[in-house]
């Protein structure tokens, strides 16, 4: 994986609800801090609520009750609406975390090349990008409040402990280095069962994915209960990681709350003794009892304190995984590499291939497209034709840059594409793919997708080009205000190709590649086509890739592609006589027809 050294700062993620981070921050400690300060006072009130008076009778003193009552009382309902005020901020925090991160990978996720998204895998993409990023804004929200309070009431609460009685804080010397030592195997072992979890989820993404959209396949070839087994297979994979990483969590509140029993029945048993063999004579039994149930108050906060720094270590631990592949998309940079402070423009549509190699994989012996030279004039009308697999959709990557030539060149308009900003050069060049791809909207909707400023004029002016205009007149019930389901499932494949091809023109670029576009038409509307383009567009270099001879057999000239290298570049009638490849494909659709 192409990876730059760059530091991830999560928190940088927070920085535009600052302000609802540090009101969160401040709200958690300030509650804190006057709850650790309730059993202090609760010893206070004990021990002074009542004076030993000489004849051996006690005096209620009222005004010390009332005053030390009244300030534990308002400690209390600060408390809680402090708890609120943490609550509120704290979610407002948190989920601001969550869309920032996620705002900013879908950005990162836009710039890749093609070859960051061979490496990751959309389903990967997907699940980092949602169920990763979930992960983390649900962490934050969950532990800020543990993390801030759990330290302070440890540390505060042992020290008043420790005031109280030295004896009972013995209890606790025994205590918190055995969870220490607990919480640090379950972390340990817990951490990669989240990540393998977290990959696990991938595969039932990707498999659910490759099901779902290969519905018909599945259907027509009664794959039902394949299918089936298949997702059960992943399915069960994500259970039984999920359950041995859960059953970790568990194990851990099951060791905290045996400690916590723990320590309460050793505090009473140390209490006790002291009261029975009288350690401090010095102290009245309602002393010693005072203390005792105070303590319990201090212990009840420090296990309570360590039971949240448990549950945040694990907190941790699963959102670490998913910090970890949220980390790796941020940390993956482009290989293509855009000179930003370049002002070429494209003035036209020359094109030239100078000695072009490339390979997917830099470490691979053989190239995909090898020493591939050739020029296009502009308004030139080109059709790339070649066997399946000879590279001829890879040929025409390399032109908008999605991938970068290992070696050699490519010159639009005699400048190196690399010179060119990408947004100048993809501004540029229209490509209408082999799979039609629209989205869910109308009509209208998905042909702006191609140029959002285009009038109604040039709406129908590419429509026509595209011999699309009839059957949205006339077949579509609301015609441009029509309504393409997902993937465009609910019309034919050649009218997807013909609103594939009416959005790419819609864009008026100099240069418009057709990547098998016409694979789906018939002779009639593929011959109207070709003759619109020719007509109507005489000054767009246009290349058209085809496994159908027709589709190219009147261009300016054609390219035949074997096996990654040109076979021969000539009209399709010099072709017809010298080109073997040629030959072939022409006299099997001849014979086909």
């Amino acid at each position: 994986m192409n990876t730059k050294k760059k530091r991830f700062h999560l928190l940088k993620f927070i920085k535009p609800y600052k302000v609802a981070f540090i009101i969160a921050c401040s709200s958690i400690l300030i509650e804190n801090f006057l709850e650790i300060s309730l059993p202090f006072l609760m010893n206070l009130l004990l021990k002074n609520g009542m004076t030993k008076l000489e004849d051996g009778t006690y005096r209620f003193d009222a005004p010390f009750v009332y005053t030390v009552g009244g300030i534990m009382l308002a400690f209390a309902v600060c408390s809680f609406f402090l708890g609120l005020l943490s609550a509120k901020f704290t979610a407002k925090a948190g989920r601001g975390l969550g869309y920032e991160l996620r705002k900013e990978e879908y950005k990162k996720i836009q710039d890749f090349s093609f070859s960051n998204l061979d490496e990751f895998r959309l389903n990967s993409l997907i699940t980092r990008m949602t169920n990763d990023v979930q992960i983390i804004s649900d962490t934050f929200c969950q532990v800020l409040r543990p993390l801030l309070r759990a330290p302070f009431q440890l540390i505060f609460a042992l020290i008043f402990s420790f005031i109280i009685s030295k004896e009972l804080s013995v209890v606790f010397a025994i205590i918190i280095p055995l969870l220490a030592l607990c919480l640090a195997v379950i972390v340990m072992s817990s951490r990669k069962k989240f990540y393998q979890l977290q990959g696990a989820l991938d595969s039932i993404n990707r498999t659910t994915e490759e099901s779902l959209t290969a519905m018909k396949l599945v259907r027509a070839n009664a794959k039902k209960d394949y299918e089936i087994e298949k997702f059960t297979t992943v399915n069960k994979e994500v259970k039984g990681i999920g359950n041995s990483a859960l059953s970790l969590i568990a194990l851990n509140m099951g060791i905290m709350q045996f400690m916590t029993y723990a320590c309460t029945v050793g505090i009473l048993l140390v209490g006790g003794t002291s009261i029975l063999n009288n350690w401090h004579p010095e102290a009245s039994a309602a002393d010693t009892a005072a203390n005792i149930a105070s303590f319990l108050s201090y212990a009840t906060q420090t296990l309570t304190s360590l039971m949240m720094i448990s549950m945040v270590f694990m907190s941790f631990t699963r959102a670490s995984a998913s910090i970890a592949r949220v980390k790796e998309v941020f940390a993956s940079e482009s290989e293509i590499k855009e000179n930003k402070d370049s002002k070429l423009k494209i003035t036209n549509g020359d094109i030239t291939f100078d000695h072009v190699n490339f390979k997917y994989n830099k470490n691979a012996k053989q190239n995909v497209l090898d020493n591939i030279s050739f020029d296009i004039k502009d308004g030139e009308t080109i059709g790339i034709l070649g066997e399946t697999g000879s590279s001829k959709s890879t040929l025409i990557y390399l032109i908008e840059r999605f991938y970068d030539v290992t070696d050699g060149k490519i010159l639009i308009s005699g400048n190196n594409i690399k010179d060119y900003p990408i947004s100048e050069l993809r501004d540029n060049i229209s490509i209408a793919f082999q799979s039609p791809r629209l989205f869910t909207g109308t009509v209208r909707e998905n042909l702006l997708w191609g140029n959002p400023q285009a009038s109604e004029e040039d709406i129908i002016e590419a429509c026509k080009n595209a011999c699309c205009y009839d059957v949205i007149a006339n077949s579509f019930s609301k015609g441009f205000d029509t309504m393409i389901s997902q993937g465009g499932n609910n019309i034919s494949g050649g009218q997807r190709q013909r609103l594939c091809i009416a959005r790419a023109l819609l864009r008026k670029p100099k240069i418009l590649i057709l990547d098998d576009s016409f694979s789906a038409l018939d002779r009639v509307t593929e011959n109207r086509l070709k003759q619109n383009l020719k007509d109507n567009l005489p000054h767009m270099t246009k290349i058209i890739i085809s496994q159908k001879v027709s589709a190219i057999n009147d261009a300016d000239k054609i390219i035949v592609l074997n096996d990654g290298k040109v076979n021969n570049i000539g009209t399709g009638a010099w072709l017809k006589e010298n080109d073997s490849i040629y030959q072939d494909i022409y006299s099997i659709q001849q014979e086909g027809r």
